[in-house]
C-alpha cells in the first residue's frame, strides 16, 4: 500500500513539473511575441527632431554631402532591388570620398527634414571629434541603416 502511494506522489509531481514548464513556456512565447512585435512597430517611426548616436565604433551608416548622389544611389537601387554601398551584384559604385562621411563612435546625427516621401533625410552632424574638413554639418542619409544608431532624445522647437 505504501508503494502505491508513493508512486502517486510520484506522478503527481511529474504532472505539475509539466505543467509548470508548459506555463513557463508559454510566457516566454508571449514576452517574444510582444518583443518583435514591438521591434517592427518602431523600426520605421523616424521623426524630425529625432537624436541618433553611434555606439559602435564602425558603422554602416553613411552620411552624404551631395543630395544627387544619394537620389542615384536610390534609384539605381531600386533597379537593382537593393540597397548596399558595396553592391554586392558585382557593381562598381565610384564616389568620391570627400563627399561622403562614415558614422564614428561617438558621433550624433539630428534629423532636420524628410525628404523624398521618407526614404532620406537631411541630417546635423554633431562629430565627437572636432576635424576642419567638417565644416558643414549638413548631410543627407537613407535611414534604413538606422538599426545600428542609439536614439538619444527627441528634440522639440
Amino acid at each position: 500500500m505504501r508503494s502505491l502511494a508513493k508512486t502517486y506522489g510520484l506522478v503527481y509531481k511529474t504532472i505539475m513539473i509539466n505543467q509548470k514548464n508548459l506555463i513557463t513556456k508559454s510566457l516566454l512565447g508571449l514576452f517574444l511575441l510582444c518583443f518583435v512585435v514591438s521591434g517592427y512597430t518602431d523600426a520605421s517611426n523616424y521623426e524630425v527632431g529625432d537624436v541618433f548616436q553611434s555606439k559602435k565604433r564602425t558603422s554602416s551608416v553613411i552620411l552624404y554631402r551631395l543630395k544627387n548622389d544619394i537620389l542615384a544611389d536610390i534609384r539605381r537601387d531600386e533597379e537593382t532591388g537593393a540597397f548596399d554601398i558595396n553592391n554586392p551584384t558585382g557593381g562598381f559604385r565610384q564616389r568620391d570620398s570627400r563627399y561622403l562621411y562614415e558614422v564614428q563612435k561617438g558621433d550624433k546625427i539630428i534629423l532636420l527634414k524628410s525628404l523624398e516621401e521618407g526614404q532620406l533625410f537631411l541630417v546635423s552632424l554633431v562629430p565627437k571629434k572636432k576635424a576642419k574638413y567638417l565644416d558643414n554639418p549638413y548631410f543627407y542619409v537613407i535611414p534604413k541603416k538606422f538599426n545600428q544608431l542609439v536614439f538619444v532624445e527627441h528634440l522639440t522647437e
